[in-house]
């Protein structure tokens, strides 16, 4: 998602999820369910989530904190650099979302007022991002998921295997 200098992000920031990281918390969502991908970076997002057969997605070139989509859940990548300000867009919006960001995110002080109703979803491999990465990121990513329990379930923390 590039913001084209609208909001100062780090080049570092723009990784794309590789297939393994959509799968993974994509198991958990129904083929029907209305996706938001609100973080373009190239466009990959919408591709693979076409592969994987999930047809109402919508992932345009737009800057994140212009708009909103009511319908739908929001499953992205987000820049890192931004995140504390992108989940709390989400969270005063109500709107359930999965992020996928660093480990160390979770240790975040800004996270404690949004502890009901997150869930973690930890996959079993480091991803190995994709495209415009000149270099994979030094963390192990993890979905973080406010308002999941719909897909989810009750579960706090998932261990995927």
């Amino acid at each position: 998602m590039p913001f084209q200098g609208r909001i100062k992000t780090s080049k570092a920031d723009h990784y794309n999820t590789p297939l393994e990281g959509w799968s993974d918390i994509m198991q958990f969502i129904p083929k029907e369910t209305k996706i938001w991908c609100p973080f373009y970076n190239d466009g990959t997002a919408k591709k693979i989530l076409k592969e994987l057969e999930y047809n109402n997605v919508y992932h345009e070139n737009e800057d994140f904190f212009t708009y909103y989509l009511d319908d739908h859940i929001c499953i992205d990548n987000p820049p890192f650099s931004i995140k504390d300000k992108i989940i709390g867009t989400l969270y005063e919006k109500k709107k359930p979302f999965s992020l996928l960001l660093p480990f160390d995110t979770l240790e975040r002080k800004y996270l404690f007022k949004y502890q009901e109703g997150l869930q973690i979803v930890i996959p079993k491999n480091r991803y190995k991002y994709t495209a415009n990465a000149n270099n994979n990121p030094p963390f192990k990513s993890v979905w973080l998921c406010w308002n999941f329990q719909k897909y989810l379930g009750n579960k706090e923390l998932i261990f995927l295997d």
